[in-house]
């Protein structure tokens, strides 16, 4: 790499950083994914560019992007709207988990077909508009659908790990949002013949979006940190 092409990018940067100055980046994210994930960088982004200003919304409803006014998305998932373009970050582990005083009281289920058949206790996510509840988990015949079911539901994800934590069913998580927990054995891994999929993390955007100096600042800083943060608790040791 040469010292020329090394200081064209910089000064790309520089200009980019110039342009933004005085401007307000938006940006939405789920509960777990903002509160563990996103905000804990944002001082670090702002000391780095005092002149941009965050905006963080937090939700676990589906989020608008055009109409809501926001210049950046993360989500877990699939994108329904074809016309925005997506940055992938990861490919976020799952897991199936519940107290040992649930399991004490219902019996540890070993696969998908058990949290069916035994009725078991399970945690959804429901918001308006949320498509019927299935959980898609891995069989030796491939990704299978369970129809699980449960009288615990609630649009906020931090709400169904307090329940599961309490004893009150099975959840069914991204590694990252609970891994204290497991390792403090709050909560333990059930299931574990039919993991969870994996899930997609991605930043989402339009394409006017992306060349606003603010927004492709703010998402390269999150897209590197966030990626990292994931990689590393993938690749922490979780109990059994």
């Amino acid at each position: 790499m040469s010292f020329g092409f090394v200081m064209l990018c910089h000064s790309h940067l520089d200009r980019a950083a110039e342009v933004a100055r005085h401007a307000m980046a938006s940006a939405a994210a789920p509960l777990g994914v903002g509160r563990r994930l996103i905000a804990p960088h944002v001082p670090q982004f702002i000391a780095q560019y005092p002149e941009i200003h965050i905006r963080l919304r937090l939700s676990d409803r589906k989020i608008d992007l055009t109409t809501e006014g926001l210049d950046l998305a993360f989500f877990l998932g699939e994108p329904e709207d074809s016309n925005l373009r997506i940055r992938k970050i990861a490919d976020v582990a799952r897991v199936l988990c519940a107290a040992p005083s649930y399991i004490a009281a219902r019996g540890m289920p070993v696969s998908g077909a058990d949290l069916v058949t035994g009725r078991h206790e399970c945690l959804n996510l429901r918001f308006p508009g949320a498509k019927e509840f299935q959980w898609r988990l891995q069989t030796k015949a491939g990704l299978e659908r369970f129809a699980v079911s449960g009288r615990y539901e609630s649009d906020d994800g931090d709400v169904l790990t307090d329940w599961a934590v309490a004893g009150h069913g099975i959840v069914m998580k991204p590694i990252f949002e609970v891994s204290d927990h497991l390792r403090n054995g709050a909560l333990v891994p059930v299931a574990v013949e039919t993991p969870p999929a994996p899930i997609q993390m991605a930043c989402l955007f339009t394409h006017r979006r992306r060349q606003d100096p603010k927004t492709r600042l703010f998402m390269e800083f999150m897209v590197d940190r966030v990626g990292r943060a994931i990689r590393e608790t993938a690749s922490a040791q979780l109990p059994r």
